[in-house]
Protein backbone atom coordinates (compact mmCIF):
# COMPACT_ATOMS: atom_id res chain seq x y z
CA UNK A 1 0.00 0.00 0.00
CA UNK A 2 2.57 2.47 0.93
CA UNK A 3 4.59 2.32 -2.53
CA UNK A 4 1.15 2.63 -4.46
CA UNK A 5 0.82 5.56 -2.22
CA UNK A 6 4.08 7.20 -3.10
CA UNK A 7 3.17 6.48 -7.01
CA UNK A 8 0.51 7.89 -6.95
CA UNK A 9 1.07 11.10 -5.46
CA UNK A 10 3.99 11.62 -7.51
CA UNK A 11 1.91 10.87 -10.63
CA UNK A 12 -0.84 13.26 -9.48
CA UNK A 13 1.95 16.11 -8.76
CA UNK A 14 3.53 15.60 -12.50
CA UNK A 15 -0.38 15.51 -13.68
CA UNK A 16 -0.93 18.87 -11.83
CA UNK A 17 2.50 20.31 -13.10
CA UNK A 18 1.82 19.54 -16.65
CA UNK A 19 -1.84 21.11 -16.51
CA UNK A 20 -4.02 18.07 -15.66
CA UNK A 21 -5.77 19.49 -13.58
CA UNK A 22 -8.04 15.90 -12.35
CA UNK A 23 -4.65 14.27 -11.61
CA UNK A 24 -6.10 13.87 -7.90
CA UNK A 25 -9.13 12.15 -8.62
CA UNK A 26 -7.49 9.13 -10.60
CA UNK A 27 -5.58 9.01 -7.98
CA UNK A 28 -7.85 8.77 -5.31
CA UNK A 29 -9.73 6.26 -6.94
CA UNK A 30 -6.16 4.46 -7.46
CA UNK A 31 -6.46 4.97 -3.44
CA UNK A 32 -9.82 3.89 -3.13
CA UNK A 33 -9.14 0.83 -5.00
CA UNK A 34 -6.12 -0.39 -3.55
CA UNK A 35 -7.13 0.19 0.69
CA UNK A 36 -9.99 -2.28 1.06
CA UNK A 37 -11.01 0.31 4.05
CA UNK A 38 -12.78 3.03 2.91
CA UNK A 39 -12.41 5.00 6.04
CA UNK A 40 -9.02 5.35 5.63
CA UNK A 41 -8.95 5.54 2.03
CA UNK A 42 -11.20 8.57 1.89
CA UNK A 43 -9.07 10.95 3.70
CA UNK A 44 -6.00 9.94 2.14
CA UNK A 45 -7.33 10.62 -1.05
CA UNK A 46 -9.00 14.20 0.74
CA UNK A 47 -4.97 14.61 1.33
CA UNK A 48 -3.63 13.73 -1.86
CA UNK A 49 -6.33 16.12 -3.22
CA UNK A 50 -5.52 18.98 -1.21
CA UNK A 51 -1.91 18.48 -1.35
CA UNK A 52 -1.86 18.61 -5.73
CA UNK A 53 -3.79 21.56 -5.68
CA UNK A 54 -2.39 23.45 -2.96
CA UNK A 55 1.55 22.75 -4.22
CA UNK A 56 1.04 24.81 -7.10
CA UNK A 57 -0.20 27.51 -5.66
CA UNK A 58 2.43 27.77 -2.63
CA UNK A 59 5.20 27.70 -5.56
CA UNK A 60 3.25 30.47 -7.10
CA UNK A 61 3.12 32.17 -4.41
CA UNK A 62 7.08 31.82 -3.49
CA UNK A 63 7.98 32.62 -7.01
CA UNK A 64 6.48 35.95 -7.59
CA UNK A 65 3.63 36.31 -5.28
CA UNK A 66 -0.31 35.40 -5.53
CA UNK A 67 -1.52 38.00 -3.23
CA UNK A 68 -2.28 40.65 -6.63
CA UNK A 69 -3.97 37.91 -8.91
CA UNK A 70 -6.39 36.17 -5.53
CA UNK A 71 -7.15 40.22 -4.54
CA UNK A 72 -8.33 40.50 -7.94
CA UNK A 73 -10.29 37.20 -8.23
CA UNK A 74 -12.10 38.00 -4.96
CA UNK A 75 -12.80 41.79 -6.21
CA UNK A 76 -14.70 39.79 -9.32
CA UNK A 77 -16.36 37.50 -6.99
CA UNK A 78 -17.81 40.14 -5.35
CA UNK A 79 -16.10 39.54 -1.86
CA UNK A 80 -14.05 42.65 -1.86
CA UNK A 81 -10.22 42.57 -1.89
CA UNK A 82 -10.31 39.33 0.21
CA UNK A 83 -7.65 37.57 -1.60
CA UNK A 84 -7.66 34.30 0.69
CA UNK A 85 -11.82 33.19 -0.36
CA UNK A 86 -10.18 32.03 -4.11
CA UNK A 87 -7.21 30.46 -2.33
CA UNK A 88 -9.27 28.34 0.38
CA UNK A 89 -12.00 27.81 -2.61
CA UNK A 90 -9.19 26.45 -4.88
CA UNK A 91 -7.66 24.50 -2.58
CA UNK A 92 -11.32 22.99 -1.49
CA UNK A 93 -11.98 22.07 -5.24
CA UNK A 94 -8.82 19.94 -5.15
CA UNK A 95 -9.53 18.28 -1.95
CA UNK A 96 -13.13 17.37 -3.05
CA UNK A 97 -11.69 15.93 -6.50
CA UNK A 98 -9.18 13.58 -4.56
CA UNK A 99 -12.11 12.55 -2.07
CA UNK A 100 -14.81 11.64 -4.71
CA UNK A 101 -11.96 9.82 -6.69
CA UNK A 102 -11.30 7.88 -3.63
CA UNK A 103 -14.84 7.24 -2.83
CA UNK A 104 -15.96 6.26 -6.35
CA UNK A 105 -12.73 3.74 -6.27
CA UNK A 106 -14.07 2.52 -2.80
CA UNK A 107 -17.68 2.20 -4.07
CA UNK A 108 -16.48 0.23 -7.67
CA UNK A 109 -13.83 -2.21 -4.82
CA UNK A 110 -16.91 -3.36 -3.05
CA UNK A 111 -18.73 -4.34 -6.55
CA UNK A 112 -15.88 -6.62 -7.47
CA UNK A 113 -15.32 -7.85 -3.81
CA UNK A 114 -18.51 -8.22 -2.50
CA UNK A 115 -18.71 -7.81 1.69
CA UNK A 116 -18.96 -12.03 2.31
CA UNK A 117 -15.66 -12.61 0.81
CA UNK A 118 -13.69 -10.26 2.53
Amino acid sequence: MKWVLVVVVVLAALGVDFGIWWTPFLAGAVIGIVEPRARIAVPIGAGIGLLMWGYPLSVIQLKVGLVPTAQSLAAIMGFGHQGLIPVLLTCVVGLLLGLCGAWLGSAVRTLIQPAISR
